[in-house]
């Protein structure tokens, strides 16, 4: 069955026709039918590396894929068109209306270079095609436009959800009432499908149903290398889109001078760096290709854990969280060219918040082995996905106090701001550790105002102990504000008090010491022991 194969890049001069030309012939070579489409808008430069003069291409649209006038190459089993945008024609309503002559045709492999616009009609044929290609080049410039492509992408197939299941109310609604969590793209699909759980499969195909690879042009260096990685990271947390390297492809010396004499490398590189990058290429492809009606598709979007918010495993060291927290921290900041049109000031400062949290979760032993042995219900909602210590309003207002206190000290000659800095903060802006609080209070009886002054200290509401504990409203006030005559058996109380200690993510040791001495101070207020009465000597004597 054919293959139908889109190439794009969102930047122009990332090599796409070049890879493109000398990948249809290559696997022409080997014996594959392969039909190269030239699809770019003004007309594309594919004719030139085919060595086919300007007056042979195409210049007429047919209506039938079975009569397209399609030009003969020097090279056997390759065919090639040209100039499908002639007269405006729109790719993706010309590919469906071809579909199932293409599915009868001859070949194995159709290619369209849909060329370096990023338009609706792009995206349309996005998801018509069996696989697509998109060439970047390792450098900011690239990655900032892959940003806006990303961006575009996947608020276009949302918009187009929206309208086929009317679900834009409960869009804007989500927008609205949950706009502190929506830091990521990924996390605002996954509030929609708690939200809209029989349109659930639905959401999750936005993402799960792009067939996207990433071809790296003229990689040279291992900073080149470190920045691919990177960067299918950065992709897969924005905007939850799994995209796959299918190859990286450092420029031999004939490269540049196949792009100048406009021949295909394959016919002036015969077994060297070139053609083994692209024998690799064929067979990451045709894998990538054919295993996607083996994959199972995706019923929901789930919430990342706390390993997949670092880009881990859950069997890593604790040397590959330090190093991979220290890469984040240099990750999520302002100025990073990589990050480009997708966080805003606010999104970065609450990633980090939440990367701190994180990284201190997992670097505590015994908070990390509790994690681990209950990961599942912590990611059944957004919610619960985040540390309890992780409170997003406090976060926003911290971000708020922070803004407060920038201060403009240099503007350019047109009179902008050119630069901020923001005054020296006297409050630590990092989040407390809880047991370090009770340490403040260790030798004071454990009461509940104490609990209450400890958990406003660590910065975690009454309601979100009411919600993470199930502890009703009537017990947690008599716990808080010492009302022992209001409260249950000791083995009950003993249990609500550990549930609390364990929210506010105190250790085993001090949560087992808070509780026996609240059950003390209760147990001393309701039972107090009468002073012992002594005897009177003479009444001994008689």
């Amino acid at each position: 069955m054919v293959k139908l194969i889109a190439a794009f890049s969102p930047k122009g001069g990332a090599g796409t026709s070049m890879i493109i030309a000398n990948l249809s012939i290559y696997l022409a070579q080997k014996g594959k039918k392969v039909l190269l489409i030239d699809a770019a808008p003004n007309g594309g430069t594919l004719h030139s590396y085919l060595n086919l003069p300007a007056i042979a291409v195409s210049d007429e649209v047919a209506e039938h894929f079975s009569v397209l006038p399609l030009i003969s190459t020097d090279y056997q089993n390759l065919s090639f068109f040209s100039n499908l945008q002639h007269q405006g024609s729109k790719i993706s309503e010309l590919l469906t209306r071809w579909q199932g002559e293409m599915e009868q045709g001859q070949f194995d492999f159709v290619f369209i270079d849909m060329g370096s616009v990023i338009n609706y009609d792009l995206m349309d044929v996005i998801a018509i095609a069996d696989y697509s290609l998109m060439f970047i080049s390792p450098d900011f410039v690239s990655f900032e436009k892959s940003n806006y492509f990303f961006r575009e992408l996947v608020n276009y197939r949302l918009r187009n959800v929206e309208l086929k299941y009317d679900i834009q109310l409960e869009t804007q609604n989500i927008r609205r009432a949950k706009k502190d969590y929506l830091f990521t793209f990924r996390n605002l699909l996954i509030l929609l499908s708690q939200a809209m759980p029989k349109n659930a499969t639905q959401i999750a195909n936005i993402e799960s149903d792009l067939k996207i690879g990433i071809v790296y042009n003229g990689v040279r260096s291992s900073a080149d290398k470190e920045l691919i990685q990177l960067y299918r990271f950065i992709i897969s947390n924005s905007f939850g889109v799994d995209t796959d390297s299918i190859a990286e492809i450092a420029y031999s010396d004939l490269v540049p001078t196949s792009i100048a004499a406009m021949k295909p490398v394959v016919t002036l590189e015969k077994n060297a760096e070139f053609i083994d990058a692209l024998d690799k290429f064929v067979s990451t492809l045709s894998a990538r290709i054919f295993q996607q009606s083996a994959v199972k598709k995706k019923l929901r979007i789930t919430p990342f854990n706390y390993y997949e918010w670092f880009g881990l495993d859950r069997g890593c060291s604790a040397f590959d969280i330090n190093s991979q927290y220290e890469k984040l921290k240099k990750l999520y900041v302002g100025d990073n060219p990589l990050l480009r049109d997708i966080y805003e000031d606010n999104d970065l400062f609450i990633l980090n918040s939440l990367v701190d949290t994180i990284f201190k979760e997992l670097n505590d032993p015994e908070i990390r082995r509790e994690y681990d042995m209950d990961i599942e219900s912590h990611v059944v909602s957004l919610e619960t996905s985040f540390p309890d210590i992780f409170i997003i309003g406090e976060v926003i207002k911290k971000y708020n106090r922070v803004k407060k206190r920038e201060v403009l000290v240099k503007k350019d000659v047109y009179g902008r701001s050119a630069e901020k800095v923001g005054e020296v903060s006297q409050e630590n802006d990092d989040f407390v550790d809880v047991n370090e609080i009770f340490n403040k209070y260790r030798e004071l009886p454990v009461t509940g105002d104490l609990l209450r002054k400890i958990r406003e200290e660590v910065g975690i509401s009454y309601e979100l102990i009411i919600s993470r504990t199930k502890i009703s409203n009537m017990v947690l006030d008599a716990i808080e504000n010492d009302k022992y005559a209001q409260l249950p058996a000791d083995l009950y109380v003993k249990n609500f008090v550990q549930q609390y200690c364990k929210t506010l993510k105190l250790n085993a040791e001090n949560t087992k010491l808070i509780a026996s001495g609240y059950l003390k101070s209760k147990n001393a207020q309701l039972n107090p022991v009468e002073p012992a009465v002594e005897e009177n000597p003479q009444e001994k004597k008689v």
